[in-house]
């Protein structure tokens, strides 16, 4: 059966001088596919449902996090707050309060350690395998959203 085309994203890193000259570039092609249709409507279809719940607030902090996380567990200090708040004009105190709501709604992750992470079912770079491993931490954890 042939792959449907999940996301297609080109990133391109630039290393510039003072002066302006760039010194190294590198490019990365990242494909993610899904291997039926089916796989590819309920990924993006349980994305759009958690949408429908979500304040404005969360959507915005959600939307930074998928800009910034990118995968990985991370801390939510006052600085990270503050930055968020700088990019989304979502106040920081509304930050901390929609914190609890996003770990409700599954959209984020709190692990033991304290760190938080996107939940994979909705954002994820990487390979399939590797998402397939993190899916399976979150559902071990109880954090999977239906």
């Amino acid at each position: 059966m042939k792959s449907q085309l999940k996301t297609h994203l080109v990133e391109i890193v630039k290393v510039v001088s003072q002066t302006g000259e760039v010194i190294e570039e590198s490019i990365q092609k990242h494909k993610h596919l899904a291997d039926t249709k089916d796989e590819f409507f309920l990924g993006y279809s349980a994305l759009t449902d958690a949408f429908m719940e979500m304040s404005m607030a969360e959507i915005r902090i959600f939307g930074y996090l998928l800009r910034y996380a990118k995968g990985v567990k991370f801390d939510i200090t006052k600085k990270l707050r503050l930055d968020i708040s700088k990019l989304t004009k979502v106040n920081e105190r509304t930050i901390q309060n929609t914190l609890p709501s996003l770990l409700e709604k599954k959209i984020l992750v709190k692990h033991d350690s304290g760190l938080y992470q996107l939940n994979p079912r909705f954002a994820f770079i990487g390979s399939t395998t590797d998402r397939n491993k993190e899916l399976k931490t979150i559902i071990e954890l109880g954090f999977y959203y239906h």
